[in-house]
């Protein structure tokens, strides 16, 4: 990993100091938890998905959330369907009841943040504290029909290291593509993965292996399109395992992540300029071809509406 577990952890500690400061951590225990229910005809991506709700290998949840008390029970409800030996909640900053809703559910762990760190670290922090072999990344402010999860959880108990939200086919042509679609697709072909089109570990739902998390540290999640990058640079297996329609279902947080220029974009913008200077450097070190005529040509064409 890049720069060692002190580099690492430095970066987890600085992501926090710039979305808040931790003050203190709660924590119900957990118990296993199973389900067998069930599955509906799923949309595109690898690998082909069973009828039945049967993994190999253990699985495990991580929920983040912030002030979702009208959400979190049926986020949790639909992941009790699932069979997952765990299910771990990051409340991150509540100011509402989400805490005493998770409490409803037996069997999970919830770890309380006082102060909003952010989705990514509280991502992070989850994934630290899994053990399973399968992990499945949700929030807790958009109920998904376990039906809709399951293909991700299938996709890495089948052999994949992370399987991606497939939004590609649900975004507008390049000239009408924010600046985030854009940096995602452009991060994709620096990789020379143009194949996973916008696709990126930015969105959830989203699931990675126990291998993947050892490869590149959960800490590399606070940043997730440098997770992303890391994780294929590591030659870990990377696709689509099925498409979520989150874009339609986002919820709106005022001013946070709605007009050209809000803060939640200008963060991710920031975070795909971070990944793209690490993938630069590897190029700099022999670690992948140097070559990016190809990706400005592909971008050429994207631009001038030539391809999508």
């Amino acid at each position: 990993m890049m720069g060692g577990k002190r580099r690492s952890a430095s970066r987890l500690h600085r992501r926090a100091i710039s979305r808040g400061r931790t003050k203190s951590m709660r924590r119900v225990r957990p118990r296993p938890a199973s389900a067998r229910r069930p599955l509906k005809k799923s949309s595109s991506g690898p690998p082909a998905v069973a009828t039945p709700f049967i993994l190999n290998r253990s699985a495990a949840a991580v929920v983040t959330a912030c002030n979702e008390e009208d959400t979190i029970a049926n986020v949790l409800r639909e992941l009790k369907r699932l069979p997952l030996q765990e299910i771990i909640v990051v409340l991150n900053g509540c100011r509402d009841e989400t805490y005493r809703r998770a409490l409803e559910f037996p069997g999970i762990l919830i770890v309380n943040i006082p102060e909003k760190l952010g989705y990514d670290v509280g991502r992070g922090i989850g994934a630290r504290l899994s053990t399973a072999d399968c992990v499945l990344f949700v929030d807790g402010d958009m109920r998904i029909p376990a039906e809709e999860l399951y293909p991700f959880l299938s996709a890495v108990d089948q052999g994949y290291d992370v399987a991606l939200n497939h939004l590609t086919p649900l975004l507008p042509p390049f000239k009408r593509q924010d600046s985030v679609t854009r940096c995602k697709g452009f991060l994709n072909r620096l990789l020379k993965r143009s194949d996973l089109g916008n696709d990126s570990m930015t969105a959830v739902p989203h699931a990675l292996s126990r291998r993947c998390l050892e490869e590149i540290g959960p800490q590399t999640l606070v940043v997730p399109p440098l997770a992303h990058s890391t994780a294929i640079l590591k030659g870990m297996k990377v696709a689509p395992a099925h498409t979520v329609d989150v874009l339609t279902r986002n919820k709106r947080r005022h001013s946070l992540n709605e007009g050209a220029g809000n803060p939640v974009e200008a963060l991710i913008v920031g975070d795909h300029a971070e990944a793209a200077a690490y993938v630069l450097s590897m190029m700099g070190r022999g670690k992948m071809p140097a070559s990016l005529s190809t990706v400005r040509v592909e971008l050429a064409k994207r631009r001038n509406g030539l391809s999508r």
